[in-house]
């Protein structure tokens, strides 16, 4: 075997297709998810600038809107994208998380086609920075899982799709995959399903509400029993006065 040249590796190195692995540093080039426990375990240091991201989960899972809310508050140009979800979302909630509404749409239809249609064209038109959008029901091929991530790729918009956790079988070309779990109320445990270039298995726990909103309301059994009980009347403070009896005269024939 002939002997390569000195700068061969070089080269190689140097090609725009040659992926680079690193270690798990926590400090990357990503844009922050509001919580620093999640952005610790990612390998990119919190969310990736574009590209497809699974959030597998059982569905409907309405605290997904919750977890992306520091990301759709962040400031930023461009527009927001929510798709196809569960609830319609609250504009109230949305605007006293700092969401900017008018660069929010709600995108919504009930043939797939045509909603995954709508979508590839949003992300890939270079007008929207995050899209979310909860997967329609079945499986989704390989094919259209690609082309949403080269669409959000080419339009330099974050897709993140919420997809059932049954999906984590099947291969993805998302480079990230979360793994999501309700505990308990108002809390999320998110798990590294997968990731470039960082471990796997990796979890942390999220608070979404406060902690007096998280605690579970007590059992009906443990709740004191409300009786109603009639309402003794007040007694009088002077006797009521007696009136003698009517006389009837006497009647003789």
């Amino acid at each position: 075997m002939p002997p390569m040249p000195p700068d061969f590796l070089q080269q190689l190195l140097a090609r725009r297709d040659t992926w680079w692995g690193r270690e798990s540093t926590g400090t990357g080039q990503g844009q922050s998810t509001g919580f620093n426990d999640l952005d610790r375990i990612l390998a990119g240091g919190g969310w990736p600038e574009q590209g497809l991201v699974e959030l597998l989960c059982p569905l409907p899972c309405p605290a997904v809107l919750h977890l992306l809310l520091p990301v759709l508050a962040s400031d930023g140009p461009g527009a927001r994208l929510i798709a196809n979800p569960p609830m319609r979302p609250s504009a109230t909630m949305l605007a006293r998380a700092g969401v900017p509404l008018d660069d929010l749409l709600i995108l919504r239809s009930d043939d797939r086609a045509t909603l995954l249609r709508a979508s590839f064209e949003a992300i890939a038109g270079d007008t929207v920075r995050l899209a979310l959008l909860w997967a329609p029901g079945g499986p989704l091929p390989a094919g259209t899982l690609r082309r949403l991530h080269l669409g959000a790729q080419q339009g330099r918009c974050l897709l993140i799709l919420v997809r059932p956790r049954q999906a984590g079988r099947q291969p993805s070309p998302a480079p990230l995959r979360l793994d999501l779990s309700c505990p308990a109320p108002g809390e999320l445990t998110v798990t590294v399903h997968k990731q470039p270039g960082g471990r796997t298995g990796l979890h942390c726990r999220l608070p979404l509400l406060p902690e007096h909103l998280r605690r579970r309301p007590p059992a009906c059994r443990e709740l004191p029993a409300l009786t109603r009980r009639p309402t003794p009347e007040p007694a009088l403070r002077t006797p009521l006065l007696r009136l003698p009896a009517p006389v009837v005269p006497e009647v003789r024939p």
